[in-house]
């Protein structure tokens, strides 16, 4: 029952608010800086002078190859900080801030390198980034809770109950089912950055999908 009363929660949450912010992980494979500025943070949004990105199938394909090529470099990255922190931590070393400062710089050299391979540039990075985060943490954070089926469970349990705690319950049962329909529809996230955009994204979902896993494995994080 309280699994049940935290999922109605978590529902109502995740289908009402406008946009959640992204963890700094996501930000970060998105391609965004951490601190945004109004400019910023209109890029972000989607739009940039009122008028709305428009994603393009190349665009996305290479997208897809870019976000692989940074969680690689980032991988990279954090192999060789584990050794210059193994040689710190040796008696008599010193290595210093100059090797880390190498691995930090190969690593935003490496990320460079694969926008320019892609034909990207750093604003195609963030607007894509924006769209690819709100798409992909949604379709993760649904597919975690496993709404519908949670939604099924509760209506079950309102069958066994009496008529007067069925009528008690029904307004959340139907919020939750009003919610479980806008988040399998993408409902905020399709006005925000508009349909084309948004089904354009999920044409590659799966891999799009595999490198959020792949990004939350590499900051510590829980994949499912």
């Amino acid at each position: 029952m309280r699994k049940l009363l935290w999922v109605l929660f978590v529902a109502g949450s995740l289908g009402g608010c406008k946009k959640e912010e992204a963890p700094t992980p996501v930000r970060d494979l998105a391609g965004a800086a951490a601190d945004t500025g109004p400019e910023e943070a209109l890029a972000e949004e989607g739009v940039e002078d009122g008028k709305p990105y428009v994603l393009t199938q190349a665009k996305l394909d290479a997208y897809v190859g870019y976000q692989r090529k940074v969680l690689d470099a980032y991988a990279a990255m954090s192999k060789q900080l584990q050794v210059v922190q193994a040689r710190a931590a040796a008696p008599g070393n010193d290595p210093g801030l100059s090797d880390s400062m190498k691995a930090i710089e190969s690593k935003a050299e490496a990320e460079a390198n694969a926008r320019r391979e892609g034909g990207l540039t750093e604003e195609d990075v963030n607007r894509i980034g924006g769209v690819v985060t709100d798409v992909i943490t949604q379709r993760h954070m649904a597919a975690m809770l496993d709404l519908a089926g949670e939604l099924q469970k509760l209506e079950a349990m309102q069958a066994r109950l009496k008529p007067e705690q069925q009528k008690e319950l029904a307004p959340q049962i139907e919020t939750m089912r009003q919610r479980v329909q806008e988040t399998e529809k993408l409902v905020v996230v399709r006005k925000q950055h508009g349909d084309a955009n948004v089904d354009l994204v999920l044409t590659r979902e799966q891999e799009l999908m595999r490198n959020y896993q792949d990004m939350l494995r590499s900051f510590g994080g829980k994949a499912q």
